[in-house]
């Protein structure tokens, strides 16, 4: 799987675009070298993958579903947006990374869609959710058929099964992500209420 950069904008029509949103910003972290800020463009979701141009930048990247591990919307830092975070060991050719080849592996490439219209949000991720289903992860599932008919439970609250880098994934991911609420109650009250 690759992720690419784009040096023209992709001809949608024929691509089977599911959604097109103009006037959205892209943040990537870490950043692309040149572009600390957002870049402002339009995101196409299509059947095989999503695109992002800039005309004014003159460029752009391209993700398959597959290299996609998350995608949410995120609420957090005042700015709803799309989440998503790549498989680790992906990263634009041009990305500003660490120089310490232990901090290297430790980062993961996160993009942030940020359209100007926040009602679009449902939509996209809708769109995106679609387009991942047409294309999982083969060897995940390749592991799942390896396993069969075993089934295995974990108690996802347990930190003391995590490693230190699964500890530190789940603090980064709770950072992001905001609590879903019922009645104005965090879910979390909720269940202890019970």
């Amino acid at each position: 799987m690759t992720v690419t950069l784009l040096q023209e904008a992709p001809d949608v029509s024929t691509l089977k675009p599911r959604h097109v949103q103009k006037d959205t910003a892209l943040l990537i972290s870490p950043p692309l070298s040149g572009h600390d800020g957002p870049i402002f463009g339009e995101l196409s979701v299509c059947e095989d993958q999503f695109y992002f141009y800039s005309e004014s930048a003159k460029s752009g990247i391209a993700v398959q579903y597959p290299d996609i591990i998350i995608h949410a919307i995120s609420r957090q830092e005042g700015q709803p947006n799309i989440y998503c975070q790549l498989d680790a060991g992906l990263f634009f050719p041009n990305q500003q990374l660490p120089e310490d080849e232990q901090e290297r592996e430790e980062t993961v490439t996160e993009l942030r869609l940020i359209p100007r219209d926040g009602g679009a949000l449902e939509g996209i991720y809708m769109a995106m959710s679609e387009c991942a289903a047409l294309h999982p992860d083969e060897e995940f599932m390749a592991e799942q058929e390896a396993y069969g008919e075993e089934e295995y439970y974990a108690d996802p609250s347990d930190e003391a099964e995590l490693n230190e880098m699964q500890q530190a994934a789940l603090a980064h991911l709770e950072s992001v992500f905001e609590q879903p609420k019922m009645n104005g109650h965090k879910y979390d009250d909720i269940e202890e209420d019970k």
